[in-house]
């Protein structure tokens, strides 16, 4: 072969290898590059997008939690305090009808200017270690409106829900205790002179409470009762536990209960044991609660003549001195 004809050759061949090289970095080399390109860039679709969005999600509900927790997040700046349950005190008691009507002050800094609206709330007031009140409120119905930490309210009583004359509470001296999640005993009264009506505490509870309540009772009218044995007054009501008359079953519920409402009407009323006085040891009659009037009377005549003019029969309301 001639010389040209050598050199014509050797400039096809590469020429050829010149093609195949650019054809195989085209079809194959250039897409892994873009491929490689890609993953380490913007997400080009699939995967990659629904992991971003998940990771999204995530950050929302992580924020969520947050707030539920009592952490307000950056865009909710309205988001208050947790209001947690407040100190409370009593600063008066009053009577509304026959309803103990007890004046409340809170106090938690955790509430600052928010609101507190826990449902099922007992409040239990004791004076001289004993209990004198309880029932169990639902704050979600008359929330207690929180100024700088401090808080006030009027709680209603019936006489199923307190176990002492309004005025022989020592507001000075008692103590009030809040317990959140407290079980009620049936429904809550309704509201008495703008003051918020309670459920009852358990049913055991009152009775043991009105016990007590009557022990308390006796020994403190001791000394008002011994006035009359050197006059009259009037017994308006005798019962022991147990019995069955007009129409139920007397337990020291019903029996303090009673006391409570004639009290109500008749603020010199007394509670005696009648085992202690001699008008009752003559005649037999040693095992009854009972209760007095407290009015004085120079005669039996006048003791008797009060009773109807104040709307009892004489089945229940007679003359008496207790020599």
């Amino acid at each position: 072969m001639t010389k040209g004809a050598v050199t014509a050759i050797v400039a096809v061949t590469v020429a050829v290898i010149a093609i195949a090289a650019f054809g195989v970095w085209w079809f194959v080399l250039r897409d892994d590059a873009s491929a490689q390109s890609g993953a380490v860039g913007t997400p080009l679709s699939g995967e990659s997008s629904e992991s971003s969005d998940s990771n999204d999600a995530g950050d929302t509900a992580d924020s969520g939690d947050a707030d539920a927790r009592g952490h307000a997040s950056a865009g909710d700046k309205s988001r208050t305090a947790v209001c947690a349950v407040p100190d409370a005190s009593l600063s008066d008691v009053r009577l509304d009808g026959t309803s103990l009507i007890a004046s409340v002050d809170f106090e938690s800094e955790s509430c600052g200017d928010s609101s507190y609206s826990a449902a099922g709330v007992q409040v239990t007031i004791q004076d001289d270690g004993n209990v004198v009140a309880a029932a169990i409120y639902d704050f979600g119905d008359a929330p207690l409106e929180f100024d700088d930490g401090t808080a006030q309210a009027d709680l209603a009583f019936t006489t199923v829900q307190y176990w002492r004359p309004y005025d022989q509470i020592d507001a000075s001296n008692a103590s009030v205790e809040l317990i959140e999640d407290a079980t009620a005993s049936g429904a809550s009264a309704a509201a008495v002179g703008g003051a918020l009506g309670g459920a009852n505490v358990a049913d055991t509870d009152i009775e043991r409470y009105a016990q007590l309540a009557m022990s308390w009772q006796l020994d403190h009218d001791t000394t008002a009762a011994n006035t009359f044995y050197s006059t009259f007054t009037t017994q308006l009501s005798s019962k022991q536990y147990g019995m069955q008359v007009e129409g139920k079953t007397w337990k020291y519920r019903d029996i303090y209960e009673q006391f409570l409402q004639r009290r109500a009407k008749h603020p010199n009323a007394l509670f005696i044991w009648s085992g202690d006085y001699p008008t009752y040891q003559e005649n037999g009659t040693t095992d009854f609660y009972v209760i007095l009037s407290g009015e004085g009377f120079g005669s039996a005549a006048d003791a008797t003549a009060w009773c109807p003019a104040n709307g009892y029969s004489t089945d229940d309301c007679i003359a008496v001195d207790l020599q």
